[in-house]
């Protein structure tokens, strides 16, 4: 058993990025890691808000996401990070005209940082584990 950088991550948005669906994860911070990390959704799931806006609701009912069984508590699947990317108004103006489904998962406010993933697999049996804030080490993958 080894160590594994994890994000924890509400749902839908922890399923949308563990299927390769999504792949920006938009924080207010940045991180200088670049590697495999593990994806962990958190307690709260957010599909039902997520009806209540049209231009969310839309995309993420094309994704799939309202007919999905979206596990909480449990490390979900994983992806490579390979870049964390400063927003600006016009990174923002470029994600929203080129892909309308990207800027509909994430915040793309200027001065927040979007998280590139590759190589997204989400797992067969979600693995029970505790959310924390920030990047932590899980043990049990």
């Amino acid at each position: 058993m080894r160590s594994m950088k994890t994000i924890t991550v509400l749902q839908p948005w922890a399923w949308l990025l563990a299927s390769g669906k999504k792949r920006c994860e938009t924080r207010s911070w940045k991180t200088n890691y670049r590697g495999e990390l593990l994806i962990h959704a958190g307690k709260k799931n957010m599909a039902d808000t997520m009806r209540q806006t049209i231009f969310e609701s839309r995309h993420m009912e094309q994704a799939g996401v309202f007919d999905t069984v979206l596990a909480t508590g449990a490390v979900i699947g994983k992806a490579r990070l390979v870049n964390c990317v400063l927003i600006d108004a016009l990174t923002a103006e470029l994600i929203k005209a080129q892909h309308p489904d990207e800027y509909a998962f994430g915040d793309f406010t200027p001065s927040r940082y979007a998280w590139v993933m590759e190589g997204a697999e989400l797992f067969d049996k979600p693995v029970p584990a505790r959310g924390k804030q920030g990047l932590w080490s899980f043990m049990g993958y």
